[in-house]
């Protein structure tokens, strides 16, 4: 779930167009956000922009110790360098490029599974980047794992958050 943080560092980070923001909480509590009005919502105002930048989470370390005949040296670092963690896109025509970066480098036999919303999309071998589709407006998390061959997990990556946003037409203006 995103974290009051992020949702505040989101509505600052709005293009200074886009000044009117509209807030909810479901029946089971939780908030939303929106630049669409839903029944119940109560609008926001921002006046100004800001811009906020994260330090991405450090890596998660391999778990468990390297298979037999496996290469001694483990990997060290798994994260996704883009989308950029808690980025908030804007148009992009449901395509999404996903990149990560891994050290050392994958190893012959290994790939590289990224959990897009909990969906796996599995990444041709060696390849470190891709593009997904149909990445629509809304909050997404993104994982990234290395696996063997038979589909074992060897790391995983910290979960990054990004927010997908489209320009409305029925409301240019925000109203």
């Amino acid at each position: 779930m995103p974290k009051l943080p992020f949702l505040l560092a989101l509505l600052l980070s709005l293009p200074a167009a886009a000044t009117e923001v509209y807030r909810w909480v479901d029946a089971s509590g939780q908030a939303h956000y929106s630049d669409q009005w839903q029944p119940g919502a109560e609008k926001l105002r921002i006046e100004e922009s800001s811009r906020y930048s994260a330090v991405p989470p450090p890596a998660r370390p391999a778990a468990g110790k390297a298979a037999p005949g496996a290469d001694a040296v483990p990997y060290e670092r798994l994260e996704i360098a883009s989308p950029a963690h808690e980025a908030v896109l804007w148009n992009i025509g449901g395509q999404l490029r996903v990149a990560v970066q891994l050290q050392p480098a994958l190893r012959s036999g290994h790939a590289i599974r990224l959990l897009m919303d909990g969906v796996a999309h599995d990444l041709p071998p060696g390849a470190t980047e891709t593009r997904l589709e149909e990445v629509y407006r809304g909050v997404h998390t993104l994982r990234a794992q290395v696996v063997d061959a038979g589909g074992k997990v060897l790391m995983e990556s910290e979960p990054s958050t990004f927010m997908v946003q489209q320009t409305s037409i029925a409301a240019p203006g925000g109203g």
